[in-house]
């Protein structure tokens, strides 16, 4: 009987000891993927923010450019009486001031970017593109309006960040390996 005692104690340490193995193995595997996921968040909260600062950068030069468009429209509407503005056009678009609002700023150059303006649906359209990055650039669109009539010189119709890489559509599939 005195064996039966000591071999069933024998199993019982066993027991214990495996579980307490299998516990501290599992803790390490949770540790790691832990670590793993925390990592793979940290770099993906660095190239977001390096992301944002980016188009934050693209943005304050868009806004220096609109801020110097906004100056150009101003001095362009100052110099044209209202009175001619006013007159029978049947679009803005033939206005005087449109003209003139063309050849001031239609292919210009405002710290380094190129501002172009082009008639579309009886409306004058400013824009310009701003790099962001390697395959980005963020995208502005101005209607210019008739100031007589509207408060503003312009109408912000696109401020968006565009991508300029292009895409290959690929839909091939291999399911099976060429035998040559």
């Amino acid at each position: 009987m005195k064996k039966n005692k000591d071999q069933s104690s024998f199993v019982n340490i066993g027991s214990s000891s495996l579980l307490i193995v299998f516990v501290i193995l599992c803790l390490a595997t949770f540790a790691i993927l832990s670590l793993s996921s925390a990592k793979s968040d940290y770099s993906l909260s660095e190239r977001l923010a390096e992301h944002k600062g980016h188009y934050y950068e693209a943005s304050s030069k868009a806004e220096t450019i609109l801020e110097e468009i906004d100056s150009t429209l101003a001095d362009t509407a100052m110099a044209a009486p209202k009175s001619r503005l006013s007159g029978s056009f049947r679009d803005f678009s033939a206005s005087p001031y449109a003209e003139a609002v063309m050849k001031a700023l239609n292919g210009t150059q405002i710290e380094d970017i190129d501002i172009s303006c082009k008639i579309t649906d009886q409306n004058l359209t400013l824009s310009y593109l701003i790099p962001v990055e390697k395959q980005h650039m963020l995208d502005v669109e101005l209607n210019i309006t008739d100031y007589t009539k509207h408060e503003t010189y312009y109408e912000i119709k696109k401020w968006q960040v565009i991508s300029t890489d292009t895409w290959e559509n690929d839909d091939t599939l291999n399911l099976m390996p060429v035998i040559k």
